[in-house]
């Protein structure tokens, strides 16, 4: 009974640091709209928003390729679409 107890305590406890490693991302004040200018962090343009999925994540069009966007690296700063990837990491995310 003791050790059931002691089991049961210990899942109380440890149950926080498995509740912040799953955290969603925080939510944008809009959502990215299709045929938006997507830019990185410095303002330089990336590409152009190709479609946006139910996840959040945005297909873009960069360089003539379909790249997908995840959505914990986008954020609306100044009205504008961003992304915290650069262009060259852009292209990678094939």
């Amino acid at each position: 009974m003791r050790l059931a107890l002691s089991f049961a305590a210990a899942l109380l406890i440890a149950e926080p640091a498995f509740a912040n490693e799953t955290a969603a991302p925080p939510a944008l004040e809009r959502a990215p709209r299709q045929g938006e200018v997507l830019r990185d962090t410095g303002g330089r343009q990336i590409g152009q928003v190709y479609k946006v999925q139910p996840s959040g994540a945005v297909l873009a069009i960069v360089n003539r390729e379909t790249v997908r966007i995840p959505a914990d690296t986008l954020s609306i700063v100044d009205g504008k679409l961003v992304t915290t990837l650069t262009k060259s990491e852009a292209l990678k995310q094939k």
